[in-house]
């Protein structure tokens, strides 16, 4: 049998599967959809966990899994069965999606990390070894700046741009493209009887991104907002750790998008608060890579090799 660690990045819109065995070779990767049971059944949330492992596992002859590393909202006794669908783990852990990203972006647990997905929040640590973090309140309470807050967004400003509110946008023809709809008076019902998942309205967030790039001030001036609210979450840690001269870093697909509105928006205010900060952009890894690296430095392995072929195996794909 071959030992082999996991780590694992899940949230609320896929989830993120690696496997290395103890001298840091990467065996395998596998995705599958989200698995935060806030907002998908137990049995989907098992599902995708089953399927991401499978995924991963598949080319490695006999795994003997010592260690899960997971950084996610998903219970753990739902993270093992979902693994031991698969195969049996001797140990999991579930370090949260904050220090995962963490560890991936910075390599290191100190620094400061923004996070926006499906959802956004922000944490960290300081070099005396004090923690924060803010955000993470959900769709309905919070979220801003995240994929779903951009796509509500531009839900709204459909509404008013028909209204005369606000100016002719992209977003009108375009949103009703993405959920198939007809004309415009088809959107209450769509939106009231069908209920669309909180996936499916940051799925919007890439269409605000193009129309923004087209020129489209309307789309424009929700990144530049959704910048600013990302900002204050940044800012905000900043100055609860007390740590002006920190290493701060972003992950998310809202991030990785590389949208200019966003991330000048971002980086400017950050600067005008906190000159002496340190903005590192891209992160160096991935939040999966976070876990990975995670679990090694639970079970006391060497992770320079590993951290030299998680390098490799992500180049520049995961920020594509």
């Amino acid at each position: 049998m071959k030992e082999i660690v996991l780590g694992i990045d899940g949230g609320g819109s896929k989830i993120r599967c690696i496997a290395a065995d103890l001298s840091g070779n990467i065996l395998g990767f596998g995705t599958d959809g989200p698995v935060n049971c806030l907002f998908v059944s137990i049995e989907d949330a098992i599902k995708h966990i089953c399927n991401a492992v499978n995924k991963t596992l598949e080319s490695i002859e006999n795994p003997q899994i010592i260690l899960a590393c997971c950084g996610s909202p998903t219970p753990l006794e739902i993270i093992k069965e979902g693994i031991e669908k698969v195969s049996k783990v001797k140990e999991i852990i579930n370090t949260g999606e904050m220090n995962i990203s963490l560890t991936g972006a910075l390599l290191s647990d100190i620094g400061i990390i923004v996070i926006a997905g499906t959802g956004s929040l922000a944490g960290g640590k300081n070099p005396e070894g004090k923690t924060f973090h803010c955000g993470g309140w959900g769709p309905f309470i919070g979220d801003e700046g995240s994929g779903y807050w951009i796509g509500a967004k531009a839900i709204n400003a459909i509404s008013k741009s028909v209204d005369k509110r606000l100016p002719k946008t992209l977003l009108v023809e375009r949103v009703l493209g993405y959920f198939n709809l007809n004309n415009i008076n088809e959107l209450v019902p769509y939106i009231y009887k069908r209920i669309p998942t909180r996936y499916e309205i940051a799925q919007i967030s890439p269409i605000v991104t193009k129309s923004a790039e087209e020129g489209d001030k309307i789309a424009q001036n929700i990144l530049k907002e959704a910048g600013e609210e990302l900002a204050l979450l940044a800012t905000t840690t900043i100055r609860e750790l007390n740590y002006p001269e920190a290493r701060v870093s972003m992950s998310g697909g809202v991030f990785t998008s590389n949208s200019k509105f966003i991330l000048e928006t971002f980086k400017e205010r950050v600067k005008v608060s906190y000159p002496k900060v340190s903005i590192v952009f891209p992160p160096i890894l991935p939040p999966v890579g976070g876990a990975i690296i995670s679990a090694f430095r639970a079970l006391n392995k060497d992770e320079s090799q590993l951290i030299d072929n998680l390098k490799k195996f992500f180049g520049r794909s995961y920020y594509a």
